[in-house]
């Protein structure tokens, strides 16, 4: 099967973190509570003490409080399309800023980029431009601005290169890879010297938690591990010219956290502190060579008094892999790279889901520990760019958990109803001008401060990612409650405020530009890529249309099947990526938690009796259904969704067959990792298919109905409880008949084939891919952790072959760092 189980271990040191309202104030009726002030967090957040820890993970509720009196969120940045015929690659970067700090800069904000693997520089060494008058703020605290003098052009080189200090981890020797550039050495203390090197991969430029030190001429070039932050670093606006300041510093701290400070002597003032606690990466400023690209940033929305701008650029991909540096007007001192791949080269790809929790499940004591502990595989992520770069970072759904959104003083309560008539009451409640200021508010403030968590806000602004958005982006079972609750004003409000922020964090777009910006099926985030020259990416929006009776937009199916069809014929591989898995254990309970929950919340003699006596107040509900019926008919496995599951998988079975690609489904939500399939059912007849063994590889690479599922999930979120894991995997024993000539199975992958707790592993996980190569094959592997928050990681991993390649049977073991 082409199987790898290994255990990997990380390095001794830590890697470098590479929109109809109702009018009127009348508040929900059965709430019945006077509102607390939400406009009261805006007053809060205008004071002027600054905080360098990140906005906390894991609150019942957020609103602009909660965001540490941060003024710049981001960069952000996503692929936006590849055309491998020409090796245009195309990218846009975010970044949310306060009115204030772009209006201090007297120009237009701007980003350029340029390609450091082919750095030309002028022969004289340039003096560094001025900044502008306006003033720098930082999102922590306030650094003083210092102009080096006297820096050497970056050249390039093919030696590593180093920076003297070596205090800390990440100072020294910064690893070259593919594009990489370095200058001279550079001496702590004794004057900018040098240029110093930069780490390919890392997704920073030169090394881990450089930072400038302030002083004249000659002075001293102090770095602070501390450094700044990259989801809200140190901001202001600087003129442009044909060359930039360099500034370099001794790189110190765990995984960009650590380091000191130096002073300069000689009437050179000391460099300030960075205040509070910091665990965060500052990337040194490279010097911008001469032909550097520039674009202008366009104004995407405006909501109270921040702003959303988007910056698009692009590259062309090359006979070989190059380092792509940019630079935002907005954060002056901070460079970063991407690593892009060549032409020919496979793409590399990180695939997670489920990056959240529901944080009314964790005790306020306990969050600190929990944040730790949950996040801990982002840096397995990260070690992993560094060692081999990343090209997409793809988002399988649940990127963050909006289910706090019920938490707020006017809709506390609106989503708990005990039966027909009560849920009936709440869904007449208007969606008022004031509910909607505070669903925005919470929206935007978690948007905010989940994006900016240092355990992965360097990897989203260094590696172009792509998501889709499962139920929690919106709220916990969205799409599968009842008609009464879906239409209702306040859940259409709800939505379409996280269809807000849905669009603008994770796709740099709003509803009115969707078509323009290369998404299709009407007013949904709908999307084709290519991903190399012969790998496609197919990403229906499984949510916009979702009710308990559909999935997909009406007219997905056909205008992906026109789509697909246009696709050249270089490509074999079609990844789809759907938020909950096709195949996967069905557990035979649907149709009696759905009888329960008629009887307890209908209007029958029964059920009024149920009511009455208090039984019924005994059975945890949720919009007048038992709890976890919207989870099982959430999935496809539903009985309400079969005849669209089906039309699914005829669909791309018959494009495999008349165009020879390969489907791949890509799958989260259920947080375990898994590995199934569907094929041919061949000669074996339906009574016989329980027997049926897993076809080989050579049958299964010349089969167009194989259709393999990898399923990932979570990376943040916790496991399934051991016995709910174990009732799954009994019931993934046995292969099913699908379709008229086909059949779906797991496979025991994690685990000896007769252990029957290898069918699921019930560990959080992630999974990275090779998509192409030599061989054809998408390599997938999973890296579940060993234990809860530990480093060490398990690799379990599966081969994709193309249509009609024949490979021999193999079961590779191999150890992976």
């Amino acid at each position: 099967m082409g199987c790898a189980a290994s255990t990997a271990a990380p390095n001794s040191t830590a890697p470098h973190p590479t929109p109809n309202r109702a009018s009127g104030s009348s508040k929900p009726g059965a709430l019945d509570q006077q509102a607390s002030s939400a406009s009261s967090s805006e007053s809060n957040e205008s004071s002027s003490s600054r905080s360098a820890a990140d906005p906390s993970p894991f609150l019942e509720y957020y609103t602009l409080a909660a965001l540490c009196n941060r003024e710049l969120f981001g960069p952000f940045l996503k692929l936006c399309d590849y055309d491998p015929d020409t090796g245009s690659l195309q990218l846009s970067l975010l970044l949310i800023t306060k009115k204030a700090v772009q209006q201090e800069c007297e120009e237009q904000l701007r980003i350029r980029w340029w390609d450091m693997s082919g750095v030309q520089t002028a022969g004289a060494a340039p003096h560094p431009q001025p900044q502008s008058p306006c003033s720098t703020r930082a999102a922590e605290c306030e650094t003083e601005a210092t102009v080096v003098e006297g820096i050497k052009p970056v050249e390039a080189c093919d030696g590593i290169c180093s920076l003297d200090d070596g205090s800390g981890a990440g100072g020294g020797g910064l690893a070259s890879g593919s594009g990489t550039v370095g200058g001279d050495g550079m001496d702590d203390g004794s004057g900018a010297t040098g240029a110093g090197g930069l780490a390919s991969g890392s997704g920073t430029v030169g090394g881990g938690g450089l930072a400038s030190g302030s002083g004249a001429t000659g002075a001293g070039v102090d770095g602070s591990g501390a450094g700044g932050d990259n989801g809200s670093a140190k901001t202001g606006c600087s003129s442009w010219g044909d060359a930039a300041e360099v500034k370099a510093g001794n790189g110190g701290g765990d995984g960009g956290g650590g380091g000191g400070s130096s002073s300069c002597e000689d009437g050179i003032g000391e460099r300030p502190r960075q205040q509070g606690q910091e665990q965060q990466q500052q990337h040194v400023s490279a010097a911008v060579p001469l032909g550097a690209e520039t674009a202008t940033g366009e104004l995407l929305y405006s909501w109270r008094n921040w702003h959303f701008w988007r910056f698009r650029f692009s590259t062309t991909c090359g006979v070989a892999p190059k380092l792509l540096v940019y630079q935002v007007s907005l954060l002056p001192e901070c460079s970063y790279s991407i690593s892009v791949p060549a032409l020919e080269e496979p793409w590399r790809m990180a695939f997670y889901s489920c990056n959240g929790v529901d944080a009314s499940h964790i005790l306020p004591s306990d969050r600190a520990v929990a944040a730790e502990s949950a996040l801990s595989l982002w840096q397995d992520v990260a070690l992993r760019h560094e060692q081999q770069p990343f090209h997409l970072l793809l988002g399988g759904g649940d990127q963050l958990y909006n289910d706090g959104v019920f938490e707020g003083p006017l809709l506390k309560g609106w989503d708990r109803t005990e039966d027909d008539r009560d849920t009936a009451a709440k869904a007449a409640i208007p969606f008022t001008d004031e509910v909607a200021r505070e669903v925005e508010e919470f929206y935007f403030s978690h948007y905010a401060a989940h994006w900016s968590q240092t355990a992965f806000k360097e990897l989203f602004a260094t590696v172009p990612s792509f998501n889709s958005w499962d139920d929690h982006d919106i709220v916990d079972g969205w799409g599968s409650y009842p008609g009464i609750i879906n239409d209702s004003a306040i859940m259409q409000g709800v939505f379409r405020a996280a269809q807000l922020f849905y669009l603008l964090f994770q796709h740099h777009t709003t509803l009115d530009r969707l078509p323009g910006d290369g998404y299709w099926c009407g007013p949904t985030s709908c999307a084709l890529l290519r991903l190399g020259s012969s790998v496609a990416l197919l990403v229906p929006d499984t949510r916009t249309c979702r009710s308990q009776d559909r999935i997909l937009p009406p007219s997905f199916l056909h205008q992906a099947q026109t789509r697909l069809a246009a696709l050249p014929p270089t490509v074999q591989h079609v990844m789809v990526l759907l938020g909950g898995p096709v195949v996967y254990p069905r557990l035979p309970v649907q149709d009696a938690l759905q009888k329960l929950s008629d009887l307890f919340t209908g209007d029958t003699l029964v059920s009024v009796i149920m009511q009455k006596t208090g039984l019924a107040a005994k059975v945890t509900k949720r919009f007048g259904m038992v709890a976890y019926l919207d989870d099982i008919i959430d999935q496809w496995s539903a009985n309400q969704h079969h005849r669209e599951r089906d039309h699914l998988l005829q669909t791309i079975i018959d494009l495999s067959a008349e165009r020879g690609f390969r489907f791949t489904l890509l799958s989260g939500d259920v947080h375990c990792a898994g590995y199934g399939m569907i094929h041919g059912r061949g000669d074996e007849s339906e009574s016989d298919v329980e027997e049926m063994s897993v076809p080989s590889e050579s049958q299964r690479a010349a089969d167009p109905r194989f259709i393999p599922q990898i399923v990932s999930s979570a990376i943040v979120n916790v496991p399934p409880p051991a016995p709910l894991l174990k009732l799954l995997c009994l019931t993934a024993r046995k292969p099913q008949c699908i379709l008229k000539d086909c059949v779906q199975r797991m496979v025991p992958l994690f685990g000896p084939r007769d252990d029957i707790a290898s069918f699921l592993c019930g560990r959080r996980n992630w999974c990275e891919a090779t998509l192409g190569g030599p061989d054809g094959n998408l390599s997938f592997s999973w890296r579940c952790e060993v234990s809860r928050g530990a480093a060490e990681v398990e690799v379990f991993s599966v081969k994709v072959p193309p249509l009609s390649s024949v490979i021999e049977d193999s079961c590779e073991s191999s150890t992976g760092q």
